[in-house]
């Protein structure tokens, strides 16, 4: 009895890309002083730790910028950031470039990012973020985290490194700065100086800085957001066995596939195909080979390849209904997410909120339906219209597939209405027949639904300016289930509107 056993994973093929969030050369604004917390445009101005400061629109030898001056005014952290936040949520994304072309002035300046509202005295502030500081007379960088909440204020240094002394600081340089997960990354200059890892902030805004005596000039604002695309991973197990013996393999990471397993025997002998598959458990990847002995001592050998691309990678009730992943139907259903509604912005954030209810409940179906073989008929049949309501609602957005965001957004309208109409129109008909005929009635408003979608929509926009995925999860499944809301309950209205004309 021999066999050989091996695993290995390839390497997580991982990919983002990369969306303006936000950008600014200050040329549209009034030059002139800008005083209080109102700066020119989106700009708040903010004064920490007490005193003031001099904030203005500066035009110099053709070029128009934000300068912030606190040579007179003594303020101590003098900052101006954009507001990407509502009330004091932040919707802006998490993983972001934030560069600037700066010039010191004199003495230090920089930018803020991963900025946080914190509560001093009853009133939020901005007051938590990292610093990315050039020192222009040690010619220095350094990367600080700051805390102004606490008394005294928390200031830690993270890192302080030299400036190349090829790189004037007298005059208008780039500063860079890159924040993924724990990572922080500076660049001056073209020149990547720092590269740290801090996980005390993880999200927050960004903005502009300068310190006690010193001023700093600030033009070409660019704010990119990084986005993480999904993670596909593949393993492949291989394993020879001998006839008549039986070998489990089991691999960790929770993964389910069925995969098309060639058995091959001595050339004197058979060629035979069969299917292995391999059954789901949230902490194991079992799979059981068996061969039955015969008289003649025969070598086998199996390959198995098993795609990896998470969780959320399985139609749990298809499957089960259909009884393979491979079946057509099951695939069409993976390739309207994968291959359509996962490609935005809008419905990749979507498809988190779905997943975190579906899961919660699809695997306990899945194992019913396995069985029971008239409840998988039955699903069988009600996934039919689900197919036909995807496949129109994609003809639909075909025409505006230059625009992703916006083709996702015409789909789930159009994939909502129809599964509103199918699945739930004939329930609330129905429904409403029986309280007639037991002389009840319901009476509900359409409006309701309507001003969901109303707000539904307004988020949605405010989520794609800003690039907030908790926005764009909350608008994106408030516009679904309004959407259902109105088509599930407008017959009912319809009807009744027919019956008191006629």
């Amino acid at each position: 009895m021999m066999f050989s056993f091996a695993v290995t994973p390839a390497a997580a093929a991982s990919s983002e890309y990369s969306m303006l969030v936000y950008v600014d050369n200050f040329d549209d604004y009034v030059v002139k002083s800008y005083s209080g917390n109102d700066g020119p445009g989106q700009w708040i101005q903010s004064v920490g730790g007490g005193g003031s400061a001099v904030y203005k629109i500066t035009s110099e030898s053709g070029r128009i910028f934000y300068k912030l001056d606190s040579t007179t005014g003594n303020g101590m952290f003098v900052k101006s950031y954009l507001p990407y936040f509502f009330f004091i949520m932040y919707i802006g994304p998490s993983n972001y470039t934030f560069k600037a072309l700066m010039k010191v002035n004199k003495d230090e300046g920089g930018v803020l990012f991963r900025a946080q509202p914190v509560e001093v005295g009853g009133n939020y502030i901005l007051g938590k973020y990292y610093l990315a500081i050039v020192y222009r007379n040690v010619k220095k960088a350094a990367l600080w985290y700051v805390d102004e909440s606490k008394s005294p204020v928390i200031t830690e240094r993270l890192a302080y490194v030299d400036i190349p002394s090829s790189v004037d600081l007298s005059n208008w340089i780039w500063l860079s700065v890159t924040a993924k997960g724990d990572n922080i990354k500076v660049n001056v200059a073209g020149k990547d100086l720092i590269n740290v890892n801090d996980d005390r902030l993880t999200y927050g805004t960004v903005g502009l800085f300068t310190y006690k005596g010193c001023a700093a000039s600030f033009d070409l604002i660019n704010w990119i957001a990084h986005i993480q695309k999904a993670t596909t991973v593949t393993q492949t197990v291989t394993t020879t066995i001998l006839s008549g013996t039986t070998v489990t393999s089991t691999v960790g990471g929770g993964t389910t596939t069925v995969t098309a397993t060639e058995i091959t025997t001595a050339p004197a002998e058979t060629v035979t195909q069969t299917a292995t598959k391999t059954e789901l458990s949230t902490t194991t990847l079992t799979t059981t080979m068996t061969e039955t002995k015969t008289e003649t001592k025969t070598e086998t050998s199996v390959s198995t390849v098993t795609e990896n691309t998470g969780f959320g990678s399985k139609c749990l009730i298809a499957t089960a209904a259909f009884g393979s992943e491979l079946a057509p139907q099951v695939q069409a259903l993976r390739n309207f997410r994968d291959g359509f509604v996962l490609n935005s912005f809008a419905g990749e954030n979507f498809m988190t909120a779905f997943n975190a209810f579906y899961y919660s409940w699809s695997p306990y179906v899945a194992d019913v339906e396995r069985g029971n073989p008239m409840l998988r008929a039955t699903v069988r049949t009600l996934i039919y219209p689900l197919l036909f309501s995807l496949d129109l609602s994609r003809k639909v957005a075909e025409p505006f597939s230059a625009v992703p965001e916006l083709a996702v957004l015409v789909s789930g309208f159009v994939a909502s209405a129809l599964i509103g109409l199918i699945y739930i129109a004939p329930i609330a008909v129905a429904a409403a027949l029986v309280l007639r005929w037991r002389r009840k009635d319901f009476d509900f408003k359409l409006i309701y639904p309507a001003a969901a979608l109303g707000f539904g929509l307004v988020t949605f926009v405010f989520a794609e300016v800003s690039l907030s995925p908790i926005l764009m999860t909350i608008a994106s499944s408030v516009i679904v289930l309004a959407v259902i809301a109105l088509s599930g309950l407008a017959p009912i209205k319809l009807i009744r509107a027919w019956k008191a004309r006629s």
